[in-house]
């Protein structure tokens, strides 16, 4: 006798077999058993879930000599041949082959005559959506008006494809993704019932690599068994190896990387797994899949009712992640799932996974620490010195404004160069403090005809490029005309003037490049735990923001787009 497959030897024959589908059942069944017996049944859902299986026990219920019944009885003659596929009036069809009109026209013809001796003529349509729009219309006259002893069931796994005027003219059931637990319970009745030695983990790793459907969950049991042996114990490495899954061991030792903010180790490993022959796609969903319970083990206080591993592996879950915070974890997650998509269209797999695992090796700061950090900032922060010197020199009229492009005559025999500066530095600020903060870095190097040379630190680099835009240029060199009472252009260089030296920022060890506080949504310096619209009503980061002349980027796309 030929070898049976175990999705077909443990096919449920009765309702009761049927797993995870209990809503479905129990209206179907109401349905015989009060004689309220539809014409046209959808059965919609994904694969290996049971439509098929509940469409054939639905069509030796109503057709059993001791029925109809909520359940076949399996024995009389009409159930035997329902279950072996040869019934006259029960007509299994397949949507993919027969989707023609000429195929449905010889179906339309055939629901004519009655029965041979069944109780209904049933037809089976699976995967209804490959019929073409022809086929379609060809079938709505007859499945609005069958004949009496006629019953229409449609599986389909893609429901959205169906016209509107087939899902109107039919009751639709939903079938639903089973869960690990489902898959695993049934699994574990198969390998008890055939006498097979296998681990609990390995058994968790088929159902978790079943996604939901119970037949290929059968499917990866039999893939198993012929891979080990009949005789021999299944464990968890070598289901691992068949079925191609990442282990835990090295799952823990790239998330260890990435939490650790060591993106050359990480790499290592990527190159290490793939001489392994594990497949890079896999190895993502897998890190996804372990960030996931990284997660789970985080923030319950009960995980084993969350992660579906060993209570050995979950205790050592809660121990890598005991110092890490839960924002953190989120953002990790994100990254890999926008990652996970990228690979999946991804020419070059194995360099995109490594842009992203250096990206997530990034050491990631939460806005709220952030915020903490430039409070401290500013306690630090030492004041102002006191301002000595003349009263500021008010605004000069527009008359006086008017410049004349000759060589100026400048006022320099009142007051010093230095005291002069300091008043274009305070009326500066009474324009745009971020300018005049900027400013505040510089000193005045030497007067060349109409031309004011200021030198900033090397430090200075940002200060530098925000004065040089055009608009900070012009406001800087009419306040500065104003107080030297002839028309002054300025000229900025690099020297070794010290400033304030950002000395507070280094020791905190924060680093603002290119005159930017970055707010990126996802990665950066700031994660996604603050929405732009909040952090842009923080005063301390308005504070920030006016003091640098910054602006808030939430994309690096965004940025590259306003440089």
């Amino acid at each position: 006798m030929s070898y049976l497959v175990l999705a077909r030897k443990y096919r449920p024959q009765v309702f009761a077999d049927i797993v995870g589908q209990e809503a479905v059942v129990q209206t179907l069944q109401n349905a015989i058993t009060g004689g309220k017996i539809g014409q046209a049944y959808l059965f919609a859902g994904p694969r290996g879930v049971g439509k098929t299986t509940a469409a054939r026990i639905f069509a030796k219920a109503v057709n059993c000599e001791k029925g109809p019944a909520a359940e076949p009885d399996n024995k009389c003659r009409l159930c035997q041949e329902i279950t072996d596929g040869n019934a006259l009036d029960v007509l299994e069809i397949d949507g993919a082959s027969n989707r023609g009109i000429d195929a449905i026209k010889a179906l339309r013809e055939n629901v004519k005559f009655a029965p041979a001796y069944a109780r209904y003529k049933i037809y089976i349509i699976d995967e209804v959506h490959q019929l073409s729009n022809d086929g379609f219309n060809a079938l709505l006259k007859t499945l609005e008006e069958p004949p009496a002893q006629v019953i229409f069931i449609f599986a389909t796994t893609e429901p959205q494809k169906i016209p509107e005027t087939i899902l109107s003219r039919c009751q639709r059931y939903n079938f639903r993704l089973l869960t690990v637990e489902e898959i695993e319970k049934q699994l574990g009745a198969i390998v008890k019932t055939e006498k097979i030695n296998i681990s609990r983990e390995a058994l968790l790793l088929a159902s978790q690599a079943a996604e939901g459907s119970m037949r290929d969950g059968q499917s990866i049991l039999d893939q198993i068994l012929s891979f080990v042996g009949p005789d021999k114990k299944i464990d968890e490495v070598q289901a691992r190896a068949i079925l191609g899954i990442t282990s835990q061991e090295l799952l823990q030792e790239i998330s260890q990387t990435i939490i650790s903010h060591e993106p050359l180790a990480a790499l290592a490993l990527i190159s290490k797994a793939q001489e392994a022959g594990i497949n890079l796609l896999q190895l993502i969903k897998d890190l996804h899949q372990h960030f996931r319970n990284l997660l789970m083990a985080k923030i319950s206080e009960q995980p084993e009712e969350l992660i579906s591993l060993s209570t050995a592996s979950i205790a050592t879950l809660a121990q890598q992640v005991a110092k890490v915070n839960e924002d953190a974890l989120l953002h990790y997650l994100e990254l890999i799932t926008r990652l996970e998509n990228e690979m999946r269209y991804s020419d070059q797999p194995r360099v995109t996974l490594e842009i992203g695992l250096v990206k997530l090796s990034r050491p990631y700061i939460a806005i709220e620490e952030l915020i903490q950090r430039l409070e401290t900032l500013e306690k630090k922060a030492p004041a102002a010195p006191a301002k000595t010197g003349p009263e500021p020199v008010k605004p000069a009229s527009k008359k006086a404004v008017a410049y004349k492009e000759e060589e100026p005559k400048l006022n320099m025999t009142a007051s010093p160069l230095g005291k002069q500066w300091g008043q274009v530095l305070e009326e500066t600020r009474k324009q745009k403090p971020g300018l005049a903060a900027c400013l505040e870095e510089a000193r005045p190097l030497e007067m060349q005809g109409h031309i004011l040379t200021i030198e900033f630190p090397m430090t200075a680099k940002f200060q530098k490029s925000t004065m040089e835009r055009t608009e900070n240029v012009k406001i800087a060199e009419t306040v500065a005309s104003r107080i030297f009472g002839a028309k002054v252009s300025l000229r900025s260089v690099f020297g070794n003037a010290s400033g304030a030296e950002n000395s507070l920022l280094q020791e905190e060890g924060l680093e603002i490049e290119e005159a930017e506080v970055e707010m990126i949504n996802g990665q950066g310096m700031i994660g996604a735990t603050a929405s732009k619209k909040t952090v842009e009503n923080d005063p301390i980061v308005d504070k920030v923001l006016s003091i640098f002349d910054g602006e808030i980027i939430t994309d690096k796309k965004e940025r590259k787009g306003n440089a």
